[in-house]
């Protein structure tokens, strides 16, 4: 589903569109100009259907290049296998994310906490996957059209990244699981869930200029990113959290 001239929806789940399988986040596609770059591979399930969406919104699933991972929870890296496997594509992360999906290790992704919660059932795959390329704080990915600034922005993980895009026709930040539509936040009870990581990461996002919000789960803005960070800002200003997501 084509959102932007530039940014495709190919997944979301219940905490979305529900236009793919309940546990998806939102997965981005973004035009760079020769190269198709994806943000997130969804938990792992039906990513067939991610392949299906590229071809209907007539993509050439050969021109994509890169699979960017926001973080390592499975809803955002459960699929990553499949599609680097698929798609030829390299998969780049943070170092943190690249150790934990190597070697298929679900508490370093709070997986095996999530599961005895009863998030997901116990016998819900994670197949480890390589990770072709660490990505680390301000560095800039550049392709033929357009830019990526890698963000480190940690709170809701310690993994966690936020993408930067910019190009001619669009500024936009890919927040992940650090910033929502509303100005709302995303704190759990996993392991390295921070709220001081988080203020700070917030702090850091408010400082960049970009008009379009495409978060992990939810609404995204093209225009008027900055009512939503605003949003946040207030609340710690005030000494408070931001609402949660959920």
């Amino acid at each position: 589903m084509k959102l932007t001239a530039q940014v495709y929806l190919l997944a979301s789940g219940s905490l979305g569109t529900g236009m793919s399988h309940a546990s998806d986040c939102n997965v981005y596609g973004i035009e760079c100009g020769s190269e198709f770059v994806i943000v997130d591979s969804g938990v792992g399930q039906n990513s067939g259907d991610i392949l299906k969406r590229l071809a209907e919104d007539g993509v050439d699933a050969k021109r994509v290049g890169t699979l960017l991972l926001t973080h390592g929870h499975l809803d955002h890296s459960g699929g990553a296998w499949f599609l680097r496997e698929r798609l030829k594509a390299r998969v780049a992360a943070s170092s943190a994310t690249a150790v934990a999906l190597e070697s298929g290790n679900q508490a370093a992704i709070s997986l095996t906490q999530a599961k005895g919660a009863g998030v997901y059932a116990a016998d819900f795959p994670f197949q480890a996957c390589p990770v072709d390329q660490r990505l680390a704080d301000g560095q800039r990915l550049s392709f033929s059209a357009a830019e990526i600034e890698v963000l480190t922005t940690p709170g809701h993980s310690h993994d966690m990244l936020s993408f930067l895009f910019r190009s001619e026709k669009l500024c936009a930040l890919f927040s992940g699981d650090t910033l929502f539509y509303g100005g709302r936040i995303l704190l759990s009870t996993v392991y390295d869930c921070s709220v001081q990581d988080y203020e700070k990461s917030l702090r850091k996002i408010a400082r960049y200029q970009f008009e379009g919000l495409f978060p992990g789960h939810g609404l995204w803005v093209s225009q008027g990113a900055s009512a939503h960070v605003r949003a946040a800002s207030k609340a710690l200003d005030r000494l408070l959290l931001p609402p949660n997501l959920i």
